[in-house]
């Protein structure tokens, strides 16, 4: 339970009609979830056209709400109910979810990742590196949220801003001292990570994702960079520099500490000796460039991993922990024994001896590395097919459809296509646009 007048000092220019001396139960923006003395903040839906959180004021009010955040101030209320008028509730929702939980982000040291694609791969592997020193670790993201071993089940990549923060908040409790979360563009968007203080981050790569939200690739990259842009001073910022993203993303971090992995000496961390099979990869990641020089020096990585995407994941984990101060031996140890993420490249043998790799693989660029590296690995044994079983979820982005149709049958031996998700969209619509980009 919070006073409202408290709570109200994370805001900046709103307007008051009520009293402000009132207790807070709880922060809700569904009126369903409404109970006796919440606040109601009325943020606009995610879907397109957006849903008009203002249409369920009056029953937040009926289920018990004694406050209300709205953009629309003239909203006429009952006596008791305490209105306040903001320009953007998005904003507002996150800052006093913070303040309710009394920003449990400054009690943590948060590492935020971003990308289309390796971001759930690249927290579970940071989340090992991590667990490896005996320092339970918190987990944020589409798999699943995390509490060192116990595992929370999660309705978005990167939770809602009351959601995140009482997450965080309980991390505090238990002791977590390290969290690893994947940001996503739809959460820097929509303002869920406001006020969330992060220690460092993560760019993987940006890909054809999403367009149906941003609208445009370039848009949607300047989501992604919002991430970069927050970052305090004393932060640390990573990019994988082989994506042409990198330097938009690190461009106007205040964070002073920032750095470019990739397969080129241009780099302030290089990766070469590259060797892949069906067993995991090897590779050296070398420290120079703007590095300081007492942090030179090289890595020899072996991970269970396979394919080149993962040797980006496991460089850009293996770098940060390096660069802020973790063993080398203890990063080593640990992403030799990392299985990764569930559904990533995962293997399972079969009992007549074929592979089955199951990956998520939900983009063009995704599918095209998880296929392209399927097919080397049979070009390395001289023998076997590749057959791939994929579809494209329901409503939303299609265009990427008949491109992902296109690659799998370039790439593939045998194509078997199905839908992912299908939402409320008809399967075989979801086929059509599949099959629409195969000759």
């Amino acid at each position: 339970m919070k006073n409202l007048s408290h709570l109200l000092s994370a805001l900046n220019g709103f307007t008051v009609k009520g009293t402000t001396e009132k207790p807070v139960c709880s922060i809700e923006y569904d009126s369903r979830s409404c109970q006796e003395f919440s606040m109601y903040v009325a943020i606009p839906g995610s879907t397109n056209p957006p849903t008009d959180g203002n249409a369920y004021i009056h029953d937040a009010i009926a289920r018990g709400a004694k406050t209300i955040i709205t953009d629309a101030p003239d909203f006429i209320a009952p006596d008791d109910i305490t209105i306040i008028g903001v320009p953007d509730t998005r904003i507002a929702l996150s800052r006093v979810s913070n303040a309710f939980y009394d920003n449990p982000s400054h009690q943590l040291r948060i590492f935020g990742i971003t990308g289309t694609n390796g971001k759930t791969s690249t927290s579970f592997l940071l989340k090992a590196i991590f667990d490896a020193l005996g320092e339970p670790t918190g987990l944020i993201g589409t798999t699943g949220n995390y509490i060192g071993d116990e595992r929370i089940a999660a309705t978005h990549t990167t939770p809602e801003s009351p959601h995140l923060c009482q997450l965080l908040s309980m991390m505090v409790r238990r002791g977590i001292k390290n969290v690893v979360m994947e940001v996503s563009s739809h959460a820097l968007a929509l303002h869920r990570v406001e006020g969330i203080r992060f220690a460092g981050a993560l760019f993987t790569n940006l890909t054809h994702d999403h367009l149906d939200f941003h609208g445009s690739m370039e848009r949607y990259a300047q989501a992604k960079k919002q991430l970069f842009d927050i970052l305090p001073k004393e932060a640390i910022a990573i990019a994988i520099g082989d994506s042409p993203y990198s330097y938009l993303m690190l461009s106007d971090t205040k964070a002073k500490d920032k750095y470019r992995v990739g397969r080129s000496n241009a780099f302030d961390i290089t990766i070469d000796q590259e060797n892949h099979s069906l067993s995991g990869s090897s590779y050296r990641l070398s420290f120079g460039g703007d590095i300081p020089e007492f942090q030179h020096g090289e890595l020899h990585i072996v991970s269970p991993l396979i394919g080149k995407f993962n040797v980006e994941n496991t460089a850009i984990a293996a770098s940060l922990a390096h660069l802020i101060g973790i063993d080398d031996n203890n990063i080593q140890h640990a992403l030799k024994s990392c299985e990764g993420a569930p559904g990533r490249m995962q293997r399972i043998r079969l009992p007549n001896g074929a592979l089955v790799l199951v990956d998520y693989a939900h983009t063009p660029d995704a599918l095209e590395k998880s296929l392209s590296t399927c097919r080397a690995l049979l070009n390395i044994t001289g023998k076997g097919r590749l057959t791939v079983v994929f579809g494209c979820g329901g409503v939303r982005d299609t265009g990427k459809r008949p491109v992902m149709g296109k690659i799998a049958a370039e790439v593939a031996d045998k194509v078997i296509i199905t839908d992912d998700n299908p939402r409320n969209e008809p399967s075989e619509t979801i086929i059509q646009d599949i099959l629409s980009g195969i000759e």
